[in-house]
């Protein structure tokens, strides 16, 4: 994996650099998908394999919205990412309402996980 690749669907924008010591995987704007099988879900999985024994950070910080379909796969994503042993860090900005509440629950799983860390800006 090298460079810069682009997902995009509807208003949602995921960005993934891959900066030779690392990997950097940026959401931005909105995830309003009502059905996330169709691409998101096959996108991040795709991506969770490539970046086997990498060192991955998930920047959310720039992430506007997630209706309640987004969830399931974003941590089957973080989940995936652990079984594959890439060292992960979830950055999410604690002054905006919804990430707290999601990202505190995101805390509780990477509990469970070997490899997954969740910080704040």
């Amino acid at each position: 994996m090298s460079g810069v690749e682009l997902f995009s669907e509807q208003a949602l924008s995921i960005e993934v650099c891959d900066t030779g010591a690392g990997v950097r995987v940026t959401w931005r704007g909105k995830s309003d998908i009502r059905e996330p099988d169709n691409k998101l879900i096959p996108f991040l999985d795709q991506l969770a394999e490539r970046l086997k024994n990498r060192k991955v950070t998930i920047d959310f910080r720039r992430f506007e919205y997630m209706n309640s379909a987004t969830v399931s796969p974003i941590i089957r994503f973080v989940r995936r990412l652990d079984r594959n042993a890439a060292s992960t860090v979830l950055v999410y900005d604690p002054l905006i309402d919804w990430q707290r509440v999601n990202f505190l629950c995101m805390k509780t799983i990477a509990r469970t996980l070997a490899h997954v860390e969740v910080l704040t800006s």
